[in-house]
């Protein structure tokens, strides 16, 4: 596999080859898990540190996930037009920014304000990972790149609750988003060394270069995938807001016994990709895809009808989720990617952005005053896996994307 990632990425672009380019830019996507996950166990105790609700401070996730929407679609454009390292230094320097207003933080507004200033810096910084890897990588190489990102960049969420639960014995929450600040610098550092990547930048203005958003979006095969693949994320997202209150608050576990289910469920998360690439990618592309739309639709249902009982019976029945979501997301990333052959940033920002609107969708919907917080995550998801099993059988009936070969 090395060999063929190394005969694809021409030579220069990063001086540690295709093993550390994949390295760095699942380093780079995990930035969003990242900033995400590491903070959880601490949501509960910042309620009560700044004398406020759990709905507001759920605000600081679903702000931050729509602002990094947002920027992304407007960041991926201009990445193919100014180039993918400039892009690169704003978003990694708004990004240390915004960890640093957290880090300082004294009330619950200047925290959202300083996560929507990280989310904009991360729009940028995953707009550029995504062109860097359509620029060096096609086809297969493309997939198992894909593949290998996504695995990597599983284990930050995986593993960074733990840390997180681990980090709150001897910091506050604050030290968190120190950690984050650093994790932004460190960024900065690395990126020095990478070559730009983008060969042909795009004509015209900044202001028409936000066109090429249309031109992409006119693409119907393009357009099915991204609705479908962008449902996906919902169940997912949804379970990311409502995770730390289900199990410290419903179930009553501590900061660090919380760690300890999220990771189990992140297991599952980094399983899928390693057994997609080894066994199920096999299977009959159409096929396989179907059955994960539906058994996260099934695992959606039960967890709205038994989800409450316990800890074990809730993350027992989001296993299909974390799985079949995780395990079909490399092969609708690379279904997206190959509708077009031409604007590489826009394409992947684009496909950014509409998960993410769609992830802070669910998110809101969590924020909802529902009876039971696990009642939000399997309705969202029997709701996500059923309307994608319907437009994926319809989109495939009337033949309206290609499939690469």
């Amino acid at each position: 596999m090395m060999q063929e990632e190394n005969e694809a990425l021409r030579p220069g672009v990063f001086p540690l080859g295709a093993r550390g380019l994949i390295a760095f830019l699942a380093f780079l996507s995990a930035f969003v898990p990242l900033s995400i996950d590491l903070y959880l166990p601490a949501m509960p105790k910042m309620v009560g540190f700044f004398s406020t609700t759990p709905e507001l401070t759920n605000f600081t996730l679903s702000f931050f996930m729509l602002f990094f929407a947002i920027s992304m679609l407007l960041w991926g454009p201009f990445t193919d037009k100014y180039g993918r390292k400039p892009i690169l230094y704003l978003g990694l320097s708004l990004y240390i920014t915004g960890s640093l207003v957290c880090v300082f933080s004294t009330s619950i507004y200047l925290l959202i304000t300083g996560r929507v200033i990280q989310a904009i810096g991360s729009g940028a910084i995953q707009a550029v990972s995504m062109a860097i890897v359509k620029d060096n990588f096609k086809g297969l190489v493309m997939e198992k790149v894909l593949v290998w990102i996504q695995t990597l960049t599983i284990l930050c969420p995986m593993l960074a609750p733990v840390i997180g639960a681990f980090l709150l014995k001897f910091v506050s929450w604050r030290g968190l988003f120190v950690v984050l600040a650093f994790c932004g610098i460190l960024a900065f550092t690395i990126s020095l060394f990478l070559k730009e990547t983008l060969e042909n930048p795009t004509a015209g203005s900044a202001f028409q270069s936000l066109g090429r958003i249309g031109f992409v979006l006119r693409n119907r095969g393009y357009l099915v995938l991204l609705v479908i693949f962008s449902l996906m994320v919902m169940p997912v997202m949804s379970f990311l807001s409502t995770s730390s209150f289900i199990y410290m608050n419903l179930f009553n576990l501590s900061a660090e016994k919380y760690s300890y289910f999220f990771a189990f469920n992140g297991c599952f998360a980094m399983l899928a990709p390693i057994l997609y690439m080894r066994v199920l990618r096999k299977l009959p592309r159409l096929l396989f895809l179907t059955v994960c739309f539906g058994c996260v639709a099934v695992s959606g249902s039960l967890i709205l009808i038994f989800g409450a009982i316990n800890p074990f019976a809730f993350a027992l029945l989001y296993v299909p989720v974390t799985f079949f979501g995780s395990a079909c997301r490399p092969a609708g990333t690379m279904l997206i990617m190959n509708q077009m052959d031409t604007d590489n940033g826009t394409v992947g920002s684009l496909w950014g952005c509409v998960a993410l609107l769609f992830g802070s969708l669910s998110m809101m919907l969590c924020s909802l005053n529902w009876p039971v917080l696990t009642m939000a995550v399997g309705t969202i998801s029997l709701c996500a896996g059923t309307s994608c099993v319907i437009i994926w059988l319809v989109a495939i009936s009337r033949k309206m994307f290609k499939i690469p070969s």
